[in-house]
């Protein structure tokens, strides 16, 4: 198994030779700060930026080029601690708009997924009774775009907690990398067999946490349009929540449908959210504590006056 720490020196060498998106991902891990308390930081610059356009940025699945973008830029290269424009002359010219976009894309990255398209996803979340998630079961069904895809990379947040990842069908574990500063999991999840073009695989993996997390929430960020997404979140039926939404946002952070919805809890405990055609975004649920465990925290605070 391998641990990824935070590479100061790797960071000196990035920040010469690029590329942006490699030297921004191992500043913030240098600088120790979630997406999450990055994009506090800047929305009190008064430069407001989604967690979902940092993830992007970092991953180099998009690049900062819009005006406001590059404000935040600027303002994120100070929250960093770097030196002015440290992140932004890595950027380069503007890339082309239009048809001819696509063909001056930079490679992909070998931990990217390359040659494969999700279609659909499943996930099944157990929750504990304290309201922290216990487990996640997900499937995915997937097509070869083209021939010899043998694996699948998983890169799942998953918070301070550190999960144990098991392939349940169709797929085994192969290398795991563990990045600590910003919660994060990536890992192979290796076919049986190599894949020929538009050859499709179901596979089956789940995670399972050593102490329930302390999050109330569980959501997927879709880089690419997915065909069928199914979120089912299992309470304990003597501990339902307080109250359970469902969620999505666009790749600006911009809430869709509405913003958040109601999450009915069945007499089973189940609740369960579907999105068709959907993405790129993020999709999720959250919920609040457990009604057994507002109750008895209620009597505490009264109990202590």
């Amino acid at each position: 198994m391998l641990t990824i720490y935070p590479p100061r020196d790797e960071l000196a060498d990035l920040l010469v030779t690029g590329p942006f998106a490699d030297a921004l991902r191992v500043a913030i891990q240098v600088r120790g700060l979630s997406l999450e308390r990055l994009q506090h930081r800047l929305r009190v610059r008064g430069a407001p930026i989604s967690v979902t356009a940092l993830s992007y940025w970092q991953s180099g699945r998009r690049r900062p080029e819009r005006p406001d973008s590059l404000r935040a830029l600027a303002h994120l290269e100070d929250v960093l601690g770097l030196p002015r424009t440290a992140l932004s002359r890595l950027l380069g010219p503007p890339r082309p708009r239009g048809r001819s976009r696509r063909r001056d894309l930079p490679p992909r990255a070998p931990w990217d997924g390359s040659g494969l398209v999700l279609t659909a996803q499943q996930d099944r979340v157990e929750v504990a009774p304290c309201g922290g998630v216990r487990g996640v079961r997900s499937r995915q069904v997937m097509r070869a775009t083209t021939a010899g895809v043998d694996r699948w990379i998983l890169c799942q947040e998953t918070g301070s907690a550190q999960p144990a990842l098991t392939a349940i069908r169709s797929c085994r574990v192969g290398r795991v990398a563990r990045e600590r500063t910003n919660g994060v999991l990536v890992a192979e999840l290796l076919f049986d067999e190599p894949l020929s073009t538009d050859q499709t695989t179901a596979i089956e993996y789940e995670l399972t946490y050593p102490h329930p997390t302390a999050e109330r929430t569980h959501f997927r960020r879709f880089g690419e349009r997915v065909r069928d997404y199914v979120l089912e979140v299992k309470f304990p039926v003597d501990a339902p929540p307080g109250s359970c939404e469902q969620f999505a946002s666009g790749p600006a952070g911009t809430e869709l449908f509405g913003g958040a919805r109601p999450a009915p809890v069945d007499t089973w405990g189940y609740a369960h959210a579907a999105a068709l055609d959907f993405g790129p975004g993020l999709y999720g649920m959250r919920w609040t504590a457990p009604v057994t465990t507002a109750v008895n925290a209620a009597g505490s605070s009264t109990n202590g006056k």
